[in-house]
């Protein structure tokens, strides 16, 4: 199922490179920043694109760029549940990349793979090498179709290193949750979610879209992640969004998520969500926006040669996201059921997230991530499966100044903080919260690609 949703989307990418195109998409949600009316923006709640990260004057386009960083730390608990008493330790990270962004009149296209490996002082068993990949692609077909396409993979066992997405860095107006619910510090794990969609205004007022998705969360060493499951995810949504003016959008929007655990004991578990969600967004300008999303979620849980479980539920999502000259902030909350992510079934989730990015002056800028997570089963205790999960909750920070140093060489500081109470898993019952403070040197290298 996995490679054949690849071979569609990679179809598709394809299709799309020689189509006819004529706006640029906007860095907030896939509309128009031309101030064309004729066109409409596709609002946030059912975008899928992530929320503006830097500053409006530092967004690059058709560049291809490389790095390679240097990163000193330290931690003051690198074994989380493993003693009685936290233990730290010095770490060095290598970070190389290499990143391609290209935009013009036709389409917007993303490309980004940067592996990491991390060393420890004393504690060489956490000595790994991490790897991330990003592909964004948006091209607008005709005058009033456009086509998006993602795919994200992970594969680290450290969350402080970095080809990980530590906190709220991918912030969008959906009511999938931008971090676990459950971080695993360090423990071996792999993801990959792929999907597509497509936007197509039929009216001046009036537009249509759908797309799909298929993800896969693993561990590759189960012993280690106990509590914790593997599982592949598929899903599907359609909307409809109606322009009330220039500035206000509404609608509604259908989705439908499918997680199935693919290990013992528990395998073939089965969760189902449908959801229902009507939304408003305002738009201040192309590159600011409020969205909010409110409606009901209908959940399935069923196990082999068990009786299966349903129950309705509310769902909803607030966010705003702005970006200026100097700077971007992204904000929102997020009240849903959410299923993956390791856990054996679903859980109820309420989140608030918010991140910004600031150019403080031509040689600094500085930025912060913020999280918090709240998780409860949808039951507590699924007769089907006869197994207690408690819930637990999450909190992220992230925070961190740099300095140009000339065209090539920069600097670095930060500190991240993770606290986790998840009482059901074992791996984090005891001392799971963990502070990072960390000393970057990088070089970075540009190439223009043309107009």
């Amino acid at each position: 199922m996995h490679l054949r949703t690849q071979i569609l989307l990679v179809s598709l990418f394809l299709f799309a490179l020689p189509a006819s195109s004529q706006v640029e998409p906007s860095a907030t949600g896939g509309g128009t920043s031309t101030g064309d009316d004729t066109q409409m923006m596709t609002p946030p709640p059912v975008s899928g694109m992530p929320y503006a990260g830097g500053a409006e004057a530092d967004a690059r386009s058709n560049y291809l760029t490389g790095s390679i960083g240097a990163n000193a730390g330290y931690n003051d608990n690198i074994l989380p549940g493993a003693n009685a008493r936290p233990v730290s330790d010095e770490s060095y990270w290598i970070y190389p990349a290499i990143a391609l962004s290209k935009s013009t009149g036709r389409h917007k296209v993303g490309l980004q793979y940067s592996p990491s490996f991390s060393f420890y002082q004393n504690t060489t068993a956490l000595d790994a090498v991490n790897q991330a990949a990003s592909l964004t692609f948006q091209d607008r077909l005709s005058p009033h179709l456009t086509l998006s396409i993602q795919d994200y993979f992970l594969r680290t066992n450290d969350v402080f290193g970095g080809s990980y997405p530590f906190a709220a860095g991918n912030l969008t107006g959906t009511t999938q949750a931008p971090v676990p619910a459950l971080i695993a510090p360090y423990i071996e794990q792999m993801s990959d979610t792929a999907s597509g969609s497509v936007d197509y205004q039929f009216g001046r007022n009036s537009m249509i879209g759908g797309g799909a998705s298929y993800s896969t969360f693993s561990f590759p060493n189960p012993a280690a992640a106990a509590g914790l499951s593997n599982s592949d995810g598929e899903g599907g949504s359609v909307f409809y969004s109606r322009r009330f003016s220039g500035k206000n959008y509404g609608g509604l929007s259908y989705d439908y998520a499918r997680d199935v655990v693919t290990d013992a004991p528990y395998a073939p578990f089965n969760t189902q969500v449908h959801s229902i969600l009507p939304f408003y967004s305002i738009y201040f300008n192309p590159k600011s926006s409020f969205s909010i999303s409110v409606g009901i979620q209908h959940i399935d849980i069923a196990q082999l040669q068990t009786q299966s479980y349903d129950a309705w539920s509310t769902a909803g999502s607030a966010s705003v996201g702005w970006q200026g000259t100097r700077g971007s902030f992204a904000l929102s909350y997020l009240h849903s059921i959410n299923t993956g992510e390791g856990f054996y079934e679903a859980l109820v989730s309420d989140s608030v997230s918010a991140s910004s990015g600031w150019k403080l002056s031509p040689t600094w800028n500085g930025g912060f991530e913020v999280s918090y997570v709240n998780s409860s089963p949808v039951t507590t205790r699924v007769g089907i499966l006869n197994y207690e999960y408690e819930g637990g909750n999450a909190f992220t920070l992230g925070a961190s100044l740099s300095h140009s140093m000339g065209e090539h060489l920069s600097v670095a500081c930060g500190y991240d903080r993770l606290q986790e109470n998840y009482p059901g898993i074992p791996f984090i019952v005891k001392n799971p919260n963990s502070d990072l403070v960390f000393v970057t040197f990088s070089y970075q290298f540009r190439k223009s690609l043309g107009r």
